[in-house]
């Protein structure tokens, strides 16, 4: 028996979404042939797409349900309806069987071992007659019961291979007693004559010979009249008294549609399914519910929106039926409304704890990095949470998470010494995973990017001089598609170890005259495994180094009126800290305290060459960076200074242990209450900000 597949976190509105769309009917409050959307979870490597396939497959399981995986096997449009149809035609609990005899004695047809005479059509419908006659035979008796049990075992999620097209067929008749198999047999048949001059028979000797034709376009009429033959008998067998019992739709889940021609196969049952409901109008919607997985929104057609993905994509958590429906136009120009994508929802703190306890006993006390680290990216928690395990019970713990990046792998390769290469470490397996599919140019390109704030300034600018005009042209798109790209964070005290989170003001009075643009950012995870192998380059080398990179940032945003925010962030990146505490001193004097901190936190979030020194603690270190850096305010401003520095370190997670009294804190704390005491500024303002990064006892 298979095991159970164990639940996903978070994904509660996904689930109530399949479930609403897969029962057919609840006391006729609804028609049970509604339009059902064609449900894509969309997410980046990692986040969990095919476990989420396999669970909703589960729960649904007491109804004809299916799978296939298009990474396995590029196989063409009918070719997927054969075996999808093969797998929901195995008998489910409490569920009547269902038959596929249309899409059935098509295969028999297309059968590549079947070779019909084609210079004398009667004998090549007589050969045809006899070929399905056999494949009737084959259907019955225990071997055809032994072998589609097997295989339906081994094809549970559509990874194994099934039999091809001849035995397929016979596979698909079987268990139909003699009485109804010839009655389904007739009606599989005569579907082939329907709105044709051409008699049944002679229908199917003119498929089998465009399905051995080289023609391109004989081979798509073949896909076609095959998916359209695998749609009409799920109609079918829901309809009237065939249809009766039958409250469930069938489900199909597709995963990685991105590949191995998905797109093609589900566009092409858009376009049926539009088909025929156009032709009978009255039919409703055929009963299949297809719930699809991808990496990239390259694999969705539609429908469009103007965000970076070029895709209007719905969060995991707002997911519904209705949510699909009230967005569909009155009058569609194209299918691209049957498409429903939903955005897989990356992992909350509390999950990352819930799932940090089922590793290990103390893991939980570590959620704070953990999740500030990856934001929640699945398989990146896992793999960080199983990294941390073995770091949390040494006696030095809390020096070894801050180095957890450069941990080695979870395990060692025996055969690893003698002059092989080294054992990737945490970050350098993650940066791999992260990036999978992108050639080495791709990468380079997005490595250079991460020293720009957002990707729409990186690509405007001259950063990418040097890269192939493919790049530079495709690179955005391309990074949206793959799901990396997502709002702007809100910077303030949550960011960097206090509290709250967005109450910085956005319009009035004391907002800031000059705020950031929305424009969106790389996801902070990426962003930081991007930023060291930046921080790795050597002067001089094919792309830009860390220095280059920044100075073409700062160039290019002092040249732009509306670009102030940006000038200091990147000097600050360059290290020169004596004038971003100069200009943020002034700043202090000229504007509203709240934009002032809005302005500081800006500033302070540029990325650090070397964020993280394992053989010195971090408030040791914002004194010291304070004094080499800025050797000028530090002496005439020291509580700036040093405000500027922690905060500037406290943008990395590591910097912030141990997670229940962050170290830097007191150091941010205690600079802004000698702010409130001596600068030109509200200082109740200032005060309660330093009161953000104070410990509560109550």
């Amino acid at each position: 028996m298979p095991d159970v597949p164990i639940r996903p976190l978070g994904l509660e509105a996904v689930e109530t979404l399949v479930r609403d769309c897969w029962v057919r009917a609840r006391q006729g409050t609804r028609r049970a042939d509604r339009p059902l959307p064609v449900v894509v979870l969309l997410g980046r490597h990692g986040s969990g797409k095919t476990a989420a396939l396999e669970h909703l497959a589960h729960r649904a399981s007491t109804a004809p349900t299916a799978g296939h995986d298009f990474a396995a096997a590029t196989l063409r449009p009918h070719e997927v309806a054969a075996r999808l149809a093969f797998r929901l035609s195995l008998k489910a609990p409490h569920q009547r069987p269902l038959h596929f005899p249309r899409l059935t004695h098509g295969l028999v047809a297309v059968d590549p071992e079947l070779r019909l005479d084609a210079n004398n059509p009667e004998h090549a419908k007589h050969q045809l007659s006899k070929a399905m006659r056999s494949a009737r035979k084959r259907a019955a008796g225990p071997a055809a019961d032994a072998l589609s049990e097997a295989v339906g075992l081994l094809n549970d999620i559509g990874v194994i291979p099934v039999p091809g097209a001849g035995l397929l067929a016979s596979l698909l008749l079987r268990g139909i007693g003699p009485r109804l198999l010839s009655t389904v047999s007739r009606s599989g048949v005569e579907w082939y004559g329907e709105g044709s001059p051409a008699e049944p028979l002679a229908a199917l000797v003119a498929l089998n010979e465009r399905s051995r034709s080289e023609d391109p376009a004989d081979a798509e009429r073949v896909d076609r009249l095959l998916c359209e033959a695998f749609l009409a008998d799920l109609r079918a067998a829901h309809a009237g008294r065939q249809g009766l019992g039958r409250d469930r739709n069938c489900l199909v889940v597709l995963d990685n549609i991105d590949r191995g021609d998905g797109t093609r196969f589900l566009t092409l049952l858009l376009e049926l399914r539009e088909a025929l409901i156009q032709a009978a109008p009255d039919g409703g919607c055929d009963p299949l519910l297809v719930v699809a997985a991808s990496s990239t929104a390259r694999a969705v057609p539609g429908p469009f929106d103007p965000g970076p993905a070029g895709l209007r994509i719905s969060p995991g958590e707002r997911a519904s039926y209705d949510d699909w429906h009230d967005a569909v136009p009155a009058s569609p120009a194209d299918a691209s409304w049957w498409w429903y994508a939903v955005r897989l929802p990356d992992l909350t703190a509390g999950q990352v704890s819930q799932l940090g306890a089922a590793i290990a006993p103390r893991l939980p006390e570590a959620t704070p990095l953990v999740h500030r680290l990856t934001y929640g990216h699945p398989w990146s928690v896992l793999r960080t949470q199983r990294a941390a395990a073995r770091l949390l019970e040494r006696p030095d713990a809390q020096d070894r998470l801050r180095g957890i990046l450069d941990s080695g792998p979870l395990v060692r390769d025996p055969g690893g010494a003698g002059g092989s290469p080294a054992p990737p470490t945490l970050g350098q397996e993650a940066l791999r995973y992260l990036t999978q599919g992108m050639d080495a140019e791709q990468l380079a390109g997005l490595v250079t990017c991460a020293a720009a704030r957002d990707m729409e300034s990186a690509v405007n600018s001259g950063l990418l001089e040097g890269f192939s005009p493919r790049l530079r042209e495709t690179l955005l798109e391309d990074t949206a598609e793959r799901l990396w790209m997502v709002p702007p964070l809100s910077e303030d005290a949550g960011t960097r170890g206090g509290r709250g989170s967005g109450y910085l003001p956005a319009d009035g009075p004391a907002a800031h005259p000059r705020r950031l643009p929305g424009s969106h950012v790389l996801q902070p995870w990426l962003r930081l495994l991007l930023t060291r192998e930046l921080a790795a380059r050597e002067e001089g080398g094919p792309h830009p180094d860390w220095d280059t990179a920044h100075q073409r940032m700062l160039a290019w945003h002092a040249d732009r009126p509306g670009h102030e925010l940006a000038v200091p962030h990147h000097t600050l990146a360059l290290g020169r800290v004596d004038e971003v505490v100069t200009a943020l001193r002034l700043s202090l004097g000229g504007l509203p305290t709240e934009a002032w901190l809005y302005e500081l936190y800006a500033v302070t979030a540029a990325p650090m060459r070397e964020p993280v020194v394992l053989t010195e603690p971090a408030s040791h270190r914002a004194d010291r960076l304070a004094r080499d850096l800025a050797p000028e305010a530090y002496g005439k401003h020291r509580s700036l200074a040093l405000l500027v520095t922690s905060l500037w370190l406290a943008v990395d997670p590591r910097n912030r242990l141990p997670s229940a009294r962050p170290e830097l804190n007191f150091t941010i704390s205690a600079s802004f209450r000698d702010l409130a005491l001596h600068a030109d500024a509200n200082s109740a303002v200032l005060r309660s900000e330093a009161a953000r990064y104070e410990a509560r006892t109550t």
